[in-house]
């Protein structure tokens, strides 16, 4: 995860160890498989990059901001609604949950439609939609038949928020301020690129399971007597049986936009999934990316070698 990258780092300037070496750490950790700017894309020659989904949270925190793609995402949630209805699981009469919606036993086959109808920013490669579809179909008879579906959205009466209609239900949308490095063709959700809320990966849970969850966190951590304990969500991936797909419905805007008029704004919309545990044997999925994505963000492996050699 990138907290786990980051305690890497921290570590990595506690023992001295340099770039390179970090780097090969990297290498098994590419969660962050999020790009170069659009117009590098285009080099020829690509690497392969493994990674595994089992007991893994990703979401599409970085998106295409043209009109056409944003309205494309807009008509994969509404489809998906519309076919939830269709096979019995409609939306509206789904379980409330902090101003959401869960739908329980949703099909395989309708994530992954879902899916194939988002337009993915071509540099997140991590929620690069065919490698992961590819992923869910090969377990979609056993592990990965049966999901969770949630409509993230906020409890009615919050301040100055955009409230949807367009996929059958209201829903109010969250809010989220666009990262810094966004620009007119990408957005970066946030600028630590992060589009969940903080617990949302308890959502489908049952009270025993987030019990058992938490019991097990908190009886191996070291803490002082009576202090709160922060539970991280990677804790709940560890008891889900079903998987989460979360759909949100994104008002984009500072904080300080609260007072603004948001009824003629349409919501950017944006996905995450929680992926369980796996019982099987780990298969990697395999995502082509470029040479100057791969050199920006592991280094040139010659010049790593040259530099190696200098110190000697």
């Amino acid at each position: 995860s990138i907290e786990e990258l980051r305690e890497e780092l921290r570590r990595m300037e506690s023992v001295k160890a340099t770039p390179s070496e970090f780097g090969l750490k990297v290498r098994s950790h590419p969660d962050t498989l999020v790009v170069t700017a659009r117009n590098k894309m285009g080099s020829a020659e690509t690497h392969k990059v493994s990674v595994e989904l089992a007991n893994r949270f990703i979401e599409t925190a970085v998106l295409l901001r043209d009109s056409e793609s944003l309205e494309r995402n807009r008509r994969a949630a509404v489809a998906l609604a519309k076919k939830l209805r269709r096979i019995g699981r409609a939306p509206e009469g789904g379980q409330e949950v902090h101003g959401g919606r869960l739908i329980r036993a949703v099909p395989a086959s309708v994530v992954v439609d879902f899916l194939a109808a988002f337009r993915n920013h071509p540099g997140a490669l991590i929620t690069e939609t065919g490698p992961v579809r590819e992923y869910i179909q090969k377990r979609s008879a056993d592990e990965l038949a049966e999901w969770n579906v949630h409509f993230a959205g906020l409890e009615r009466g919050s301040r100055g928020s955009l409230v949807d209609s367009s996929l059958g239900f209201d829903l109010v949308c969250q809010r989220r301020s666009p990262g810094r490095r966004s620009d007119e063709g990408t957005l970066l959700i946030t600028n630590r690129q992060r589009v969940a809320s903080r617990g949302v990966e308890r959502v489908g849970l049952s009270e025993e399971q987030i019990r058992l969850a938490e019991q097990e966190y908190a009886e191996g951590i070291d803490r002082s007597p009576g202090e709160p304990i922060n539970y991280p969500d990677r804790i709940y991936r560890q008891v889900r049986k079903y998987p989460l797909l979360v759909v949100h419905l994104l008002a984009i805007g500072a904080d300080e936009d609260d007072e603004m008029d948001l009824s003629a704004t349409e919501p950017t919309v944006a996905w995450s999934i929680s992926f369980p545990r796996t019982e099987r044997e780990e298969t990697k999925v395999v995502y082509d990316v470029n040479t100057v994505w791969f050199k920006e963000r592991y280094g040139d492996e010659d010049g790593d070698e040259d530099e190696a050699a200098g110190d000697d």
